[in-house]
């Protein structure tokens, strides 16, 4: 074939090509300007879009009567457009101190390859200003909710915090973000290929949807009385934390909760996590003698004692080659249960805890719900623990009957004695109570829930009595409210730390219940690591008392005490109607007979605990406002010098008490001789000495003076 056909039929194959190709283009052209035209178009559209978001309002959290408890507020925050921003160095420089950011580090931020970015979310109107006025192109300011706390503090560790970009992390934000959070808009805005906006661009709004507002079962008021009272609780025992908790026990509701110490919220996330800790669910202590009803309640359910049974009390026994002995060694003979409740006595409740044995005794720690978490809707829940059922021992047994070795949460503990006053059903704890919408319709109701019925009603309400005797004769009486009866049990732990009991370390505790006999809250008091006295009848239980107290005026509880029964004489006086309010007088470094008699005539009573002739500390504390008739309990161990130094003060011409009172509120104590005025001290007046150190003074009489 010649050179020339060849050529000829190169030509038509690359015509054809060139045709086909030529086809497929037009093809597709038409394709993308008609067929697919308006897709492409609105990709376009879209790719020119430059969106700044909008952030949704979350939801409100609120009382159980509708009051805001934690809401939002508008804030401003800083953005940049880097693509805008002509001198990036320069623009850095001149932000970095308004916003207290290194100039590095927004440059940095300022030079990314992003249409928009966050320099710093949600500053204070001041800084937003600041920034307005500098005027620096491709700098913005975005409006944004910030969380705003109305009543700065209070119920911190209930409601929990929120992340910048509104997301929970901590408390009821956590566990209800999901209804919370709502739905994030953004406002779109038209810009050239460039990145500028154009002059005559769309702008579109895409419209966020709110988040759901929380109805919690907090009672605002309630919540209010048991802040003051717990922050009072830590001051004047010089404890290190301390919680009040109260619930409905016919509910499960948790009322009012607060621990001690607080933050503040308005940090969110820059906030200490250590005081974030919500302690009151989240560590498990040794609960000490509140368990005890526990441990009544199971052995009267199960059939190991009645009523009737008796118990030898001989104040200290021997299990298994340890000792165990009641707190104040006294040995109570041949007792009935009532007795060994009243008196706390640990020697009664181990010799019950042995006889339940490990079948029983791990059976209803689980029925009360001691071995797992409660499911209250807070985050972090831990549970206790508690010497495995397999490996447990007699002295296991007879320790953990009254509350030793064994540890439980805070809420756990509550949760299980509100069934006691519930007549025996065990309740969900909770704090959610409903869910609304933005425009008020009902999300969801969240209902109380009863978990099982523990023990039988009649045991349950044998064992209220039982506590109510706590109270009128018993350990507990410092919880008296005048005009109900109230139930409850005192304890003292010592705290355990790294798996080890620390010495002289220990919680206090009082949990109880009122109105009796038809008990409808629950209250729990523990206060960690207080100085100076330390036993719950000490110092938990009065606190319990006030707060019980306010409590059942708030709710206008009905009251519960018996009236008089009819006077066999009818020239017989009324009775007071009220006990009559009196300071408490200071009795620290007073010997036992004038402590005594400083009592009588400020018209109390007064027991003491230790082997000692001074009173080293006391409580309630002198000054203190407290019902005539009352007990002062007098601590008289003296506690070993303390690490802290203070001037030893002139006590001459002073009277024993004022000289008492003078070194009790330097931190030392007193020894005396004589009677009659101080005439001689030693230390002397301006000596040095560590806290707790003993300062011998000599009295003497006038006339021994004058001669």
């Amino acid at each position: 074939m010649s050179s020339g056909v060849l050529q000829r039929r190169r030509t038509v194959a690359l015509i054809g090509i060139f045709g086909v190709v030529f086809t497929a283009l037009i093809g597709r052209m038409v394709y993308l300007q008609i067929a697919a035209g308006d897709y492409f178009a609105d990709k376009a559209f879209r790719y020119r879009m430059r969106p700044v978001p909008i952030q949704a309002d979350r939801g409100q959290i609120l009382d159980r009567n509708g009051y805001p408890l934690l809401t939002n507020r508008v804030c401003e925050s800083i953005y940049a457009e880097p693509i805008l921003i002509q001198n990036k160095a320069a623009a850095a420089q001149a932000l970095a101190p308004v916003l207290n950011m290194e100039p590095q580090e927004l440059e940095r931020r300022m030079s990314r390859h992003t249409f928009f970015e966050w320099l710093k979310r949600k500053v204070d109107p001041e800084v937003a200003a600041q920034v307005k006025a500098l005027n620096i192109t491709g700098i913005g300011l975005a409006p944004e909710k910030c969380r705003y706390y109305p009543e700065g503090e209070l119920a911190v560790h209930v409601l929990g915090i929120a992340n910048l970009d509104h997301q929970g992390i901590e408390g009821l934000e956590l566990t209800y973000n999901e209804y919370l959070k709502g739905q994030n808009g953004q406002i779109q805005c038209e810009y050239t290929a460039r990145g500028l906006p154009m002059e005559d661009g769309e702008c579109h709004v895409i419209y966020g949807k709110p988040g759901h507002d929380l109805v919690t079962t907090l009672d605002v008021n309630l919540q209010r009385i048991i802040e003051r009272d717990v922050e009072r609780a830590v001051l004047e025992t010089r404890a290190q934390r301390a919680t009040i908790i109260v619930m409905d026990v016919k509910t499960g509701e948790i009322l009012a909760l607060a621990q001690w110490p607080r933050y503040d919220p308005e940090l969110g996330g820059n906030s200490d996590p250590k005081l974030r800790r919500t302690f009151t669910v989240a560590d498990a202590l040794n609960p000490g003698s509140i368990f005890k009803p526990i441990t009544a309640a199971a052995a009267l359910d199960s059939g190991v004692i009645d009523r009737n049974t008796v118990i030898n009390d001989t104040g200290c026994m021997n299990v298994e080659g340890w000792t165990i002995c009641n707190w104040d060694r006294k040995a109570l003979g041949s007792v009935h249960i009532d007795t060994v409740m009243a008196k706390s006595s640990n020697v009664g409740f181990g010799t019950i805890g042995m006889w339940l044995g490990a079948d029983r005794f791990y059976e209803y720690h689980s029925r009360f719900g001691l071995d797992r978490p409660t499911g209250i809707d807070l985050p972090g829940e831990a549970t206790g623990q508690y010497r495995p059922k397999k490996q447990a021992t007699a002295i296991d047994l007879a320790v953990q009957a009254y509350g030793q070795t064994l540890t439980v949460t805070p809420i756990q503990m509550l949760t299980a004695i509100a069934a006691i006053a519930n007549d025996g059903k065990l309740m969900w704890p909770h704090l959610g109570k409903a869910i609304y919408d933005h425009e008020g319709n009902l999300v969801k109701e969240i209902q109380p829930r009863e978990v099982r019925q523990v023990v039988s009603p009649e045991v349950a309400r044998y064992v209220q009595e039982l506590m109510v005797e706590v109270v009128e004769t018993g350990t507990g009486k410092n919880a008296r409210v005048a005009g109900y009866q109230v139930g409850g049990k005192t304890g003292t732990a010592n705290k355990v730390i790294d798996g080890r009991i620390a010495q002289g370390k220990y919680i206090a505790s009082f949990v109880g219940f009122a109105p009796y006999p038809d008990p409808q809250v629950a209250v729990l008091i523990s206060i960690d690591e207080p100085v100076g006295a330390y036993y719950g009848g000490q110092i938990a239980a009065p606190i319990f008392g006030e707060v019980m107290g306010s409590v059942l005026a708030y709710l206008e509880a009905p009251k519960s005490t018996a009236p008089p029964p009819p006077k066999e004489n009818p020239w017989e006086p009324d009775p007071p109607k009220e006990p009559e309010p009196a300071p408490v007088p200071p009795l620290v470094n007073l010997p036992v007979p004038e402590a005594e008699r400083a009592a009588r005539e400020a018209g109390f009573t007064v027991s003491f605990i230790g082997a000692g002739s001074y009173v080293v500390s006391q409580f309630p504390l002198p000054g203190a406002t407290a019902y005539k008739g009352g007990e002062i309990v007098a601590n008289l161990t003296p506690p070993g010098p303390g690490s802290r130094e203070v001037t030893v003060p002139p006590l001459s011409g002073l009277t024993l008490r004022d000289a008492a009172r003078t070194l009790a509120e330097r931190g030392l104590l007193m020894e005396a001789e004589g009677q009659g005025a101080v005439h001689r001290q030693d230390p002397p007046a301006g000596t040095r000495v560590p806290t707790g150190t003993p300062v011998r003074v000599f009295l003497t009489l006038p006339e021994q003076n004058s001669r």
